[in-house]
């Protein structure tokens, strides 16, 4: 298998930018427990791969603030 390295990049720049918006939505809505939901939203079973990766990240930049 190839791996494209300008592929993952933007990838990788997606990812960032989701994880930005669903963390200043929980943020929004959840105030000061915006990491416990975020946790909670993990919990899920209908999430998809690629949203479980953006709510994981989401949910570690909401553990570093």
């Amino acid at each position: 298998m190839i791996i494209n390295p300008i592929r993952h990049l933007r990838r990788r720049k997606r990812l960032q930018s989701e994880a930005e918006e669903e963390a200043a939505y929980l943020r929004r809505r959840f105030g000061a427990e915006a990491h416990d939901a975020a946790l909670e939203k993990l919990q899920r079973a209908d999430l998809t791969s690629w949203g479980r990766q953006v709510v994981a990240e989401a949910a570690r930049r909401l553990e570093q603030s």
